[in-house]
């Protein structure tokens, strides 16, 4: 997959693209050809895109607050009408891309939705296509990033354990050690709008898992550089991880949340604002 190859399958004029960026396994370094990695891309075009390609399905921006990569507190900032975005799946070994126009872009800017500041920060050679440098119009609001980081990295979290306890696995789950632990976690707000993945393999599931430390990590980046540049540094527990064979929630919950609720408490402590330390957060 190249530009060339991306811009024809979507039957995309270049001169509408303003941003193409190649994010996910590639820019973290977990990619691998035996497990069939794929591209996962963002593109961002100009508004008159979306009226140039009346065949593809635009919508607005509900999916990606019903699944937390928005956080559904900042859905009010975001317009109805004019903001919203398309996803093509271009196949499992080909690419995953998602589309924005450039407002819906900023906005996400705006409100410190990690996976948006994960794009502009990467590294030369997976911005394929970058017109406008929207890093130079990023600014850091603690408040929101925290929030947007949080909800995501929870949400991940939390579909795990419902799709291991629930889809998966429910009967190495049902034992009192595992409903105490799920109490604990169904505590959390998130917790309810944590939706139980659709189709997701035991594989996928971890992957979950991994993903709900490495935005902590992600976050933690940003607070202390003011930008991200270690798009790695999660990447000690991945394989470590993926190698569990264990059905059952509690043993990664035993293993994990306490590297959790570490990362947490690092990340929401860390603040340019003495006068703005939050209290201890634990799973």
């Amino acid at each position: 997959m190249n530009t060339t190859t991306l811009l024809t399958q979507l039957n995309i004029d270049e001169t509408l693209v303003e941003c193409i960026y190649l994010f996910g396994s590639h820019a973290y370094g977990t990619a691998s050809e035996q497990r069939q990695s794929d591209y996962d891309i963002v593109m961002v075009l100009k508004s008159n895109a979306f009226d140039r390609h009346p065949f593809f399905k635009w919508k607005n921006l509900n999916w990606l607050v019903k699944h937390n990569w928005i956080n559904p507190k900042f859905r009010s900032l975001f317009s109805g009408e004019s903001d919203k975005t398309c996803f093509k799946d271009l196949g499992d070994r080909d690419a995953q891309v998602w589309m924005y126009n450039v407002d819906t872009f900023r906005k996400l800017l705006t409100t410190n939705t990690i996976f948006a500041i994960e794009c502009f920060f990467l590294p030369p050679k997976l911005k394929w296509i970058e017109k406008t440098k929207f890093a130079d119009e990023f600014r850091i609001d603690d408040h929101m990033l925290e929030q947007s980081v949080l909800n995501h990295s929870r949400s991940h979290l939390f579909m795990a354990c419902k799709n291991m306890t629930q889809a998966l696995f429910p009967h190495e789950n049902d034992d009192n050690e595992t409903r105490n632990a799920i109490a604990k976690l169904s505590k959390d707000p998130i917790w309810n709008h944590a939706l139980v993945p659709i189709n997701y393999s035991f594989y996928k599931t971890k992957k979950l898992i991994w993903h709900s430390i490495r935005l902590l990590y992600f976050g933690i980046n940003v607070k202390r550089f003011g930008q991200l540049i270690d798009y790695t540094a999660a990447n000690y527990l991945y394989e470590d991880l993926l190698a569990i064979e264990s059905h059952k929630w509690i043993d990664f919950a035993n293993k994990y949340i306490p590297i959790y609720n570490e990362l947490t408490n690092e990340f929401i402590n860390l603040t340019r604002d003495p006068s703005t330390l939050s209290d201890k957060m634990d799973l």
